[in-house]
């Protein structure tokens, strides 16, 4: 009886490890789309509403999906406060603090960064056209991400649920 209950257990864990993997390659992709949302919007209140970057920002909180409301607000009051800090280098807090919870990668993480880096210390239209560059970077990245999702989900669910009984069978 306790065999077959633990079995039971190892196979639903096994699925449930798969089916999680399978989500988060699903939910890292939506977090991709949402930066994608968020950076046009961006770029459109630095093109076309010449807003400080604080109200910038605040702005745009109205607007862009709640998994970016911490960032964003971390941001513009840090700006705010004005510590002697650079743009670059609170924008980069923020990331570190704030967006490295998400399911990005490490190479998105890094691009964040130097985007930052290019926020207050380039004019109008060269930080217009990084943001450009990222949003293309974005749409190759969720066009690959899209492939790898059709292509990977449904094998880890599968793997997942033959883990699980390949562990029964080796241990009963």
């Amino acid at each position: 009886m306790f065999k077959f209950i633990g079995a039971v257990l190892v196979i639903i864990s096994g699925t449930g490890i798969g089916f999680k993997a399978s989500e988060n390659l699903i939910l890292q992709n939506v977090q991709l789309k949402k930066l994608k949302e968020l950076l046009i919007i961006l770029r459109g209140e630095i093109r076309y509403n010449n807003t400080v970057m604080p109200q910038a920002l605040r702005n745009i909180l109205k607007k862009s999906d709640k998994v970016f409301e911490k960032f964003l607000l971390y941001v513009a009051d840090n700006l705010d406060k004005y510590q002697g800090k650079t743009v670059a280098d609170i924008w980069n807090e923020g990331v570190d603090k704030e967006l490295s919870k998400l399911m990005l990668s490490k190479k998105h993480i890094e691009k964040l960064k130097d985007l930052g880096n290019t926020l207050g210390f380039l004019d109008k239209e060269m930080q217009i056209s990084y943001f450009n560059l990222m949003i293309e970077q974005l749409d190759t990245d969720i066009e690959d991400n899209n492939k790898r999702c059709r292509d990977n989900c449904k094998l880890y669910r599968t793997l997942g649920i033959m883990g699980g009984i390949l562990v029964v069978l080796i241990i009963v």
